[in-house]
């Protein structure tokens, strides 16, 4: 039991037991302590030992729980050491007959020598079946110490886990683009091009920490509180189209959640409700993959409503709403300010058998953008998503959209001239703001191949209206569209290789250009 229960449950029955009578020769000193000093009601004495009976149960539970986890990972490891040893042995019998066969026959053999077929392919599945024993040997005697050991705990005595990845890229550009290691469009013509360049990064690593709190009390249903924050090192002063090959830490992501059985609330730095999924690239990280081709991938402050209901079976109704709140956009060097923004979604979720669920979504943003002299532009986005399992190796996942002035499409913080086709300066009365309408989307397959080795073949493009582009004085592309593939080699079950080749068309007004860009990637998952 920890301390601190320890100490409220010798409270509880300090209060419960009378205290000894004292002498008898003071009778009228006692009663007049008794009449100053309230004595706690009845209530509040069953509340405080309920309390104390529950955090008893509850730390009972945690170290049964505990104890059977460990109990569990040493019968693991003694399995899979056990098997370890047959084999060995096997191999050492195959190595035995091996030698028999390949040494030189005797004067006068007893009998003649029975062949021992043993096959390149039956060998190698031997010796490949050895190496993963002895990597699942290792991963179980690694959690059985870190169940011997002390948890990370937070000044609130509550568990606090270390996540992340340390990610090094190596790239390669045909041409200009947006960025050098995570081109987003392919640039216009310009008097100094760029060709044939390359370059490395660990900008993209990424470090987490996630925090499982209490359960709330029963009043207030005994939600969980757990509580997460990611950190990249993509941050640095110089500007957003600027590569800044050290780069400084900055938060990607923060965010606190009550959870109940069937409700969540949720409160922090998140991606957008209306675009839940992202393509799979350990090229682009910092910046999700295909982001201005079709990906809604912004972070924003927003507060979240879920509530998942049950239906048949394995399926389960997921309504989703929450309001976003502006991150410092600008147009023409000027913040937008003004009211949030509103978001929902309605998803259909059934599970398959597997760790896979078919999940077909609908949502919808709207946002009311004002400008001075009470000029305002509705921006807004339709949109739909889809992760549907083809059988145990294939996955086909996508999003699409249609809206005007799509604000969720672009990096927080930044300049949104591609959104607005301005006809001045803003701090002209007569100046027309018209939001740019687009439509858009992505689709992705994933094969795995094996247990060890994806691939995945990704293409999204967004395509703004040519007439609302034109309306304005801004040189903005007309139609971005983005193709990759990659495939992730997990050569362990922490390090990953990926190579990824991406190809960038970008439509100006006289022009399409376009980039290629390879990328290596090294992982290592912690």
């Amino acid at each position: 039991m920890k301390p601190k229960r320890l100490i409220l449950c010798i409270v509880v029955l300090s209060l419960l037991i009378p205290a000894p009578a004292a002498a008898k020769a003071k009778p009228r000193r006692q009663r007049a302590v008794r009449t100053q000093t309230a004595r706690p009601s009845d209530s509040e004495l069953r509340e405080l030992l309920r309390r104390a009976e529950q955090a008893a149960a509850e730390a009972r539970a945690e170290a049964r729980l505990a104890r059977e986890q460990s109990e569990e990972l040493e019968r693991r490891l003694a399995e899979n050491t056990r098997e370890l040893a047959g084999l060995r042995q096997m191999m050492l019998d195959y190595g035995a007959r091996l030698a028999e066969l390949k040494a030189p026959e005797t004067a006068a053999p007893a009998a003649p020598a029975q062949p021992v077929q043993v096959s390149a392919p039956e060998a190698s599945a031997v010796t490949e079946r050895l190496d993963r024993l002895q990597e699942q040997v290792e991963v179980n005697a690694a959690q059985i110490r870190e169940q011997a050991q002390t948890k990370v705990e937070s000044d609130a005595r509550h568990r606090v886990r270390l996540f992340g990845m340390i990610l090094a890229n190596t790239f390669f550009n045909s041409d200009d683009s947006s960025l050098t290691d995570v081109p987003l469009v392919a640039l216009p013509a310009a008097a100094i091009r760029r060709r044939n360049n390359f370059g490395a990064t660990l900008r993209q690593t990424r470090i987490g920490l996630a925090f499982d709190g209490p359960r709330l009390s029963p009043r207030l249903g005994e939600a969980r509180v757990s509580a997460e924050a990611e950190f990249d090192f993509w941050g640095g002063t110089s500007g957003y189209y600027e590569n800044d090959v050290l780069g400084a830490l900055r938060i990607v992501t923060a965010s606190a959640r009550l959870d109940w059985e069937r409700t969540s609330l949720i409160v922090g730095q998140r991606p957008p409700l209306v675009s839940p999924l992202n393509p799979t690239s350990l090229a682009s990280v910092w910046l999700a993959p295909l982001a201005a081709a079709g990906n809604l991938w912004q972070w924003r402050p927003q507060l979240i409503l879920e509530h998942r209901a049950k239906l048949k079976d394995s399926s389960e109704l997921i309504m989703q709403g929450g309001v976003m709140m502006p991150f410092g956009e600008s147009l023409q060097g000027r913040t937008i300010e003004g009211g949030p923004g509103y978001e929902m979604r309605l998803a259909a979720r059934r599970g398959t058998g597997s760790d896979r669920n078919l999940e077909v979504g609908l949502g919808g943003y709207f946002h009311r953008r004002p400008f001075s002299f009470n000029r305002h532009v509705n921006s807004y986005a339709v949109t739909g998503d889809w992760t549907l399992p083809l059988g145990s190796r294939l996955e086909v996942s996508g999003e699409a959209y249609f809206g005007r002035a799509i604000e969720i499409a672009e990096q927080s913080g930044g300049g949104v001239e591609r959104l607005y086709a301005v006809s001045g300066p803003l701090d002209n009365p007569a100046t027309a703001i018209r939001g740019v309408h687009a439509a858009g989307g992505w689709m992705q397959l994933a094969v795995k191949a094996r247990n060890d080795l994806d691939f995945n073949f990704a293409y999204g493009q967004n395509d703004p209206r040519n007439r609302d582009v034109r309306s304005g004085q801004s040189v903005t592309s007309l139609k971005n569209q983005v193709a990759s593939a990659n495939f992730i080699w997990q050569l362990r079950h922490n390090f990953l290789v990926s190579l990824e080749y991406r190809r960038l068309w970008t439509n100006y007004a006289t022009q399409q250009r376009t980039n290629n860009h390879v990328n290596l990637a090294f992982g290592y998952v912690f």
